[in-house]
């Protein structure tokens, strides 16, 4: 850099760098180091269409901060800069997807394209485009368009060249979509095809092992999770592993994961940020601090108003004992259409709670045929509270029948 101490454009691809840094590490530390290299940038040119990609460059780094309301301005910013480049929509998408405005970023997908000519499958703008529709399509109910969309959203990313973690990134994603549908052995295949394009890949990693958790492949699990976590100590993964040894009778090892959870979430000022949902379903799910809990998914939704933060709260809310506001949030989580188990299952213990019997039996039964095995303890429970309420349906019916017959 001392090279080209005067030039923007080093700056910008120096902050571009760390970006990826950060996406191929979990790194949110990288996050600082991009913004400085960014301003660099900035500095040395602020306006027309040279400004641009450090712009864009700049949205991206908000959005992996949470700013999302910021990420936005920034990427409109970009765009009105002129430089012809259609890509910063795609962070347009992104922030408008996180902060729950459905219906404007599927529109708004429509202009990643190439606005000088007829498509090339192989620009980064038909990938971008497809991987974005494939999550909102996810979100919308269609399960098999978004993973049809997520598999040719693979092969541009193969066909694009991108570097082997946005490769595996988009592989997990796959994953991720099959494995939420039950479909094991093709959500198997993605990870591993992850970890072939980008070996040691932390995501595909604690992704196989929650695929070995629904097999009850339990040792396998551990080891998984314990080599993701020797890349990135992400809280969620060093909670499911805790959950792991929980299952298996190892309940101290399970507290050292739990108190870390905490400890992490807690780490550095970013973190506090990054991981309020997490720390909040964290907390409900074990029945922990469950009014600091409470406190994070609210916090959580001033920033972010999708689906999975009104599940967040009205699961929070669930444990917390207020149930009325629990189901008011759990229909705003429910709201697209979404076909997620834990979103079915948190519906059907609230109603459960409230004493709506038939509403509980329906989304604990999409629960389960959804995925069989959608959680290491909460699959077992949906089945147990299921059993439990057709024991206490029929005790009814022959109570009532018996005073029919009396009387």
């Amino acid at each position: 850099m001392k090279m080209y101490s005067q030039d923007p454009g080093s700056y910008d691809r120096l902050g571009a760098a760390y970006i990826q840094k950060s996406r191929e590490t979990g790194d949110a530390a990288y996050h600082e180091l991009a913004k400085q290299a960014l301003g660099q940038a900035l500095d040395l040119v602020c306006d027309g269409p040279a400004a641009a990609s450090a712009t864009m460059h700049m949205a991206l780094v908000y959005m992996g901060e949470h700013r999302f309301e910021d990420a936005l301005t920034w990427a409109q910013n970009a765009l009105a800069l002129g430089a012809g480049d259609a890509a910063p929509w795609a962070i347009v998408v992104d922030a408008l997807t996180d902060m729950g405005e459905y219906d404007k970023a599927l529109a708004y997908c429509e202009k990643l394209r190439d606005p000088a000519g007829p498509e090339d499958p192989r620009s980064g703008l038909a990938y971008e485009r497809a991987t974005r529709l494939s999550y909102l399509r996810f979100i919308r109910g269609d399960a098999q368009g978004a993973s049809e969309l997520m598999r040719s959203a693979v092969k541009m990313a193969l066909a694009s060249r991108l570097p082997p973690e946005n490769i595996a990134w988009s592989e997990c994603q796959l994953a991720e979509e099959l494995y939420k549908t039950g479909e094991l052995k093709n959500a198997e295949a993605a990870y591993q095809d992850a970890l072939a394009v980008y070996p040691g890949y932390y995501r595909a990693l604690a992704g196989l092992a929650a695929v070995r958790e629904a097999q009850t492949r339990y040792a396998e699990a551990i080891e998984l999770y314990q080599k993701a976590l020797a890349v990135v100590p992400y809280p969620i993964y060093v909670a499911a592993l805790g959950d792991v040894y929980a299952r298996v009778g190892r309940p101290a090892e399970a507290k050292k994961q739990y108190d870390l959870v905490e400890f992490i979430g807690r780490l550095s000022a970013i973190n506090k940020v990054l991981y309020n949902r997490e720390l909040a379903l964290f907390y409900a799910d074990h029945d922990l601090k469950l009014e600091e809990g409470l406190r994070l998914a609210r916090k959580e939704l001033e920033v972010r108003h999708d689906i999975y933060t009104w599940d967040a709260l009205a699961w929070s809310l669930y444990k917390s004992g207020q149930l009325r506001e629990a189901a008011d949030a759990m229909t705003k989580a429910m709201r697209q259409g979404t076909k997620d188990p834990m979103l079915f299952f948190h519906a059907g213990m609230i109603y459960d709670r409230l004493g709506q019997s038939d509403k509980a039996r329906e989304y604990l039964g999409r629960a389960l045929s959804t995925n069989p095995h959608f959680h290491i303890f909460y699959a077992e429970r949906a089945t147990r509270t299921l059993l439990e309420g057709l024991r206490s349906q029929r005790l009814e019916v022959r109570s009532q029948k018996s005073a029919d017959r009396q009387k």
